[in-house]
């Protein structure tokens, strides 16, 4: 298992699809092509991962609350340089991913070649910055945003 520790995403409209660039501990950096589809799917899952591990409060609607969090985690993200690939680069189409829900974050398995696989770790707050990435990759993208559930939709005044 390769454990990724860095990744840049940018939407590549020639492709139609999320280049994901990783890096990881001593490896080349690895691309990952993400598609619409599979997109859609991991949007889905996280956001209801969200959802289910938001607490519920008597004081505040739910919906509002995961939006301040979202908004929160956000402005909280540092800018970083972005990962730096070269032609040699690694390159992979994912089909399907696996995901893990461990206390306090949320696991991603893309698979790599040879059966081996490579694994995206977060806790909640970077998976919701990771989320506002893929977002505004697909507002570039002008991919359909019904995926997307309301509460964090409403988070995009605030986005930096």
């Amino acid at each position: 298992m390769v454990k990724l520790k860095k990744v840049t995403l940018q939407y590549v409209e020639v492709e139609d699809r999320i280049r994901m660039s990783a890096e990881s501990d001593g490896e080349e950096p690895v691309v990952f092509w993400l598609t619409q589809r599979l997109c859609g799917r991991l949007v889905k899952r996280l956001a209801l991962h969200l959802e289910k591990s938001a607490p519920q409060s008597i004081l505040l609607d739910k919906g509002l609350a995961l939006t301040f969090q979202q908004h929160d985690a956000e402005w909280r993200q540092q800018p970083t340089e972005p990962v730096r690939i070269r032609s040699i680069s690694r390159s992979v189409l994912p089909e399907r991913v696996d995901l893990n829900f461990p206390v306090g974050g949320a696991s991603i398995n893309f698979p790599l070649y040879d059966g081996e696989s490579a694994r995206l770790e977060m806790n909640m707050v970077e998976l919701r910055q990771w989320m506002g990435v893929v977002y505004r990759q697909f507002q570039a993208a002008g991919w359909p945003m019904d995926v997307w559930p309301r509460w964090f939709t409403l988070a995009d005044s605030g986005r930096n």
